[in-house]
């Protein structure tokens, strides 16, 4: 637990010691980017992003989801995943219909294109993440969830 006088290490922005590289966040952004243009670049010539990527295993992970559940497991904006959801609908990825429930929340799911598309993903990615954690343990990976685990929910903390 970082405690406040450790807070004028280099990672704190208002340490004088402060410097980027030093920064978990600086990390995890530039981690962040290079995935996802890797994983773009790798997706791009079978009509996939990482964005839809992303999608597709959300929705085969959970099941039918709603629009603004999609958003908030891809932490991204509704109207973007709107405009994802109906591209890959259109590509016959995916198929919605209003929820039982409440006619007016559109829900979303897999077809079987998306499944197979989703399967063809996976192996291209998987090439992607063997490089990334090529050298690390896995009681090494697990510790990197946890922690960014916690990152997390303390910012989700009120």
């Amino acid at each position: 637990m970082v405690e406040k006088d450790e807070l004028a290490s280099s990672f704190f922005p208002l340490s004088d010691d402060y410097r980027a590289q030093d920064f978990p966040f600086y990390w995890v952004a530039r981690l962040s980017a290079k995935y996802s243009a890797d994983v773009d670049s790798l997706l791009k010539p079978h009509g996939l992003s990482s964005s839809k990527w992303r999608v597709l295993m959300i929705l085969h992970e959970q099941g039918r989801l709603s629009m603004s559940d999609i958003a908030i497991h891809a932490v991204a904006k509704l109207s973007t995943i709107t405009k994802i959801v109906y591209k890959m609908q259109e590509a016959g990825l995916l198929k919605t219909a209003p929820s039982p429930q409440d006619g007016r929340v559109t829900e979303v799911e897999l077809t079987e294109d998306g499944e197979a598309k989703l399967a063809v993903a996976r192996e291209l990615t998987a090439q992607v993440v063997e490089k990334a954690f090529r050298g690390l343990r896995k009681d090494e990976v697990v510790y990197i969830n946890q922690c960014l685990s916690k990152m997390f929910r303390n910012l989700n903390a009120l």
